[in-house]
């Protein structure tokens, strides 16, 4: 596992409070339309790989796409894309993304410097030490502070639409409303009973920050059945619809499951360019366009 220390990487000279960071953040996105952030309160809904395809979909319609995967444990966007990060990221006072297929700009927790092979925890302030780190070399940060440098350092230039993989978890969401209150969310979300219900909890948090959600996917809500060329029911049906309609977001979209979408993000390849004429593969170029639409109305929203 990565470790990130204090300090490996550079402030910006001259910010010395949070009022200057906020400015310094905005600064660095004043070049991006749009910024639209992916979440779920539970893990395990295919959120990297819904990222990933809807990037490359909106970026092969000639949008100027970029990525920050924001799970700093976990990074998997520059894999799933099959990129491969520097041995030794340059400490610089800048952090460059690395360009992807079709001309995907993406940063990551894989372009940090790292310290050793150790476990990490990231600290928050008042928070106590856990006992583990004394003389295990467990690295305690701010998960906040490296998120906001990710954000604030990286060289994003000039972007139609910045999209965001969140870590799972509403804390995660919630952290991205204070650091960028202008982003835009998409709920993703199982058809379980469970999981629309934790759903309905993130929109609800949403509403309540004034963010605007562009909608709900309702990912897995069928098995993509490539011998009988038709979508059969996975799980139990029905719950996702009732909470999009109780917060009064669109339902964008219902996914089948389709194990190549799996096999080809362990290859590190694009689901969109290896099968765009399977059910899945054009039901997730038709939601690129859904929510590039949804996400410029909403930017403009804003704006007025």
């Amino acid at each position: 596992m990565r470790v990130f220390k204090d300090g490996e990487i550079c402030a910006r000279p001259g910010i010395a409070s949070a009022g200057e960071a906020t400015s310094q953040l905005q600064a660095n996105l004043a070049a991006v339309k749009a910024v639209l952030a992916l979440g779920s309160a539970r893990g395990g809904v295919g959120k990297s790989s819904i990222t990933v395809n809807l990037a490359a979909a909106l970026a092969h319609s000639g949008r100027k796409i970029g990525i920050i995967d924001a799970d700093l444990n976990s990074p998997s966007i520059l894999a799933m894309l099959g990129m491969k990060a520097p041995r030794r990221p340059v400490v610089t006072e800048w952090i460059e993304p690395i360009a992807g297929p079709l001309g995907l700009r993406v940063a990551s927790a894989d372009l940090l410097p790292d310290v050793e092979s150790a476990p990490v925890s990231f600290l928050e302030a008042g928070d106590e030490p856990l006992p583990e780190a004394n003389g295990r070399g467990l690295v305690e940060v701010g998960y906040s502070k490296t998120l906001r440098q990710l954000f604030e350092q990286t060289r994003l230039g000039a972007l139609d639409l910045l999209l965001v993989d969140l870590p799972p978890g509403i804390e995660a969401v919630t952290r991205l409303i204070r650091m960028t209150p202008q982003a835009g969310l998409v709920i993703l979300t199982h058809p379980s009973e469970l999981s629309a219900r934790s759903a309905r909890a993130l929109g609800e948090l949403a509403a309540a920050n004034a963010t605007p959600v562009i909608g709900v996917i309702e990912n897995m809500a069928g098995f993509s059945c490539e011998g009988c060329h038709s979508v059969r029911p996975l799980m139990p049906q029905g719950a996702v619809a009732p909470v999009a309609h109780d917060l009064g977001i669109p339902l964008i979209e219902r996914l089948p499951f389709d194990p190549h979408l799996a096999e080809t993000t362990d290859r590190g390849v694009l689901f969109v360019r290896e099968y765009p004429d399977t059910p899945l593969g054009k039901q997730l170029i038709a939601m690129a366009q859904v929510i590039d639409h949804a996400t410029k109305a909403a930017t403009q929203a804003t704006a007025s």
